[in-house]
């Protein structure tokens, strides 16, 4: 059951103001900022990814139970977004970073002393409700940025997302060890939780405040926190919601895949910790390379829907040379088409959405997509234990490569809705 968070009294001392679509903080700042938070606490989040399998495999679980209790934190994110969403939209973006960061230390230290199950979920439920992180982020950058700017603006923040990944992995591993059955997995966890710690004194010391809080709620500001209010003000978008259509589609595989793909590498080719640890680093690399370095430019000439259909089209090919893969070398051409194609997909459609909210909004609805991303993480993390028990081991994959032909399809379907927009636009104008 979820319930409505209540209403947030106003601090003492702010004055009312309507929405403002440019920070008082410079915004080269804020930028810079941005990414080095995002990096120091994806690091932490990419210490514990290749080894919460292995962490739960040891307390006696198999694999539908593990892949259950993963799921336990997109499925509580996905119900917690929205609301830190539309609450930064309000009060501003550095407290809800702030709490964000601060619930992350706190789901670190108990995992790193889980001695069961039970303290593994309530790992697990609070890194999720407090996960408005990565949302948040985005938000603040749509603040900063102007329109043209934004793709490549975005691809660096998620480039700092794909290199917290990137070492976190390798630095998991390095502390967990190289035998599964005697890794030591609280030194990780405590290292994740001390980075967690170093972002939320980042943010709490350098990072400016790109939308100043708002004492009364605006005309067109959102209706409340709630989570039926959230997603129905969404929903009225026909564009947005194809988009959030196709999130859930896509993102249900991508976390299929991450979430087995330990186990499917450790069974299947024999990959330790640490070699599992290297391998999600070097896609995380390619990854964050492409966001970092390429992404803008891409965007600029090609237009990002032309993007995420090249990002499903890479999905395919990568998940279905999993399936086939007869050694580890076709692995790592599987595993790195994948990567472009993440690369690609996650910022570019984030993007897309982006521009279609006004600065009063930005938050909610950037919020609701992380939220629609969140709930097919927790389906595809869920039903992946499932599919490789009962269906075979790489029934992820395959069947995550079938899904991007609707994908697709509702790619084509986007990209009429945007040119019938572009020509109703035209036409007000010239009425206008």
């Amino acid at each position: 059951m979820v319930m409505a968070l209540p209403h947030l009294p106003t601090a003492a001392g702010i004055t009312p103001a309507r929405p403002l679509t440019q920070p008082q903080a410079a915004p080269r700042f804020a930028i810079p900022i941005l990414f080095a938070v995002v990096f120091i606490d994806l690091v932490g989040f990419g210490i514990l990814m290749p080894l919460i399998p292995f962490y739960v495999e040891r307390l006696g679980a198999g694999p539908e139970l593990i892949t259950l209790i993963l799921a336990i934190h997109p499925l509580c994110q996905s119900l917690a977004t929205p609301i830190w969403g539309s609450l930064s939209d309000r009060f501003g973006r550095r407290p809800i970073l702030l709490i964000s960061m601060a619930g992350h230390v706190g789901a670190y230290l108990i995992l790193g002393f889980a001695d069961s199950l039970a303290l593994l979920m309530v790992s697990r439920l609070l890194s999720g409700t407090t996960s408005a992180n990565i949302s948040t982020a985005f938000a603040c950058v749509a603040d900063v940025t102007p329109p043209e700017k934004r793709a490549a603006a975005m691809g660096k923040i998620s480039a700092a997302f794909s290199l917290g990944f990137a070492a976190g992995p390798a630095l998991g591993g390095f502390l967990a060890g190289n035998d599964i059955a005697t890794a030591n997995f609280q030194r990780p966890a405590m290292a994740a939780a001390a980075f967690a710690l170093i972002a939320f004194l980042a943010v709490l010391f350098f990072l400016p405040e790109t939308r100043p809080p708002v004492a009364k709620a605006q005309p067109g500001d959102p209706t409340g926190p709630t989570l039926s209010a959230n997603f129905g003000q969404v929903a009225r978008r026909p564009i947005i919601t194809l988009m959030l259509i196709l999130c859930l589609i896509v993102m249900t595989f991508i976390a299929a895949r991450e979430t087995i793909f330990p186990l499917w590498a450790h069974y299947r080719v024999g990959l330790n910790p640490r070699e599992l640890g290297l391998l999600i680093t070097y896609t995380a690399t390619v990854i964050a390379s492409i966001q970092l370095f390429g992404i803008g430019r891409l965007a600029n000439r090609f237009g990002e829907l032309a993007m995420v259909k090249t990002s499903l089209v890479c999905f395919g090919i990568g998940w279905m040379l999993l399936v086939v893969a007869p050694n580890f070398s076709w692995i790592m051409i599987g595993m790195t088409t994948g990567a472009v194609g993440s690369a690609l997909f996650q910022t570019c459609l984030q993007t897309m959405i982006s521009q279609r909210a006004g600065p009063s909004e930005r938050g909610l609805v950037l919020g609701v997509y992380q939220s629609a991303g969140s709930l097919s993480r927790f389906v595809g993390q869920a039903g992946s234990g499932t599919l490789y028990g009962q269906l075979g081991i790489n029934a992820p994959f395959w069947l995550g490569a079938i899904a991007m032909l609707p994908a697709l399809y509702i790619c084509k379907l986007i990209g009429r809705g945007l040119k019938a927009a572009r020509a109703a636009a035209a036409v007000a104008n010239e009425a206008g």
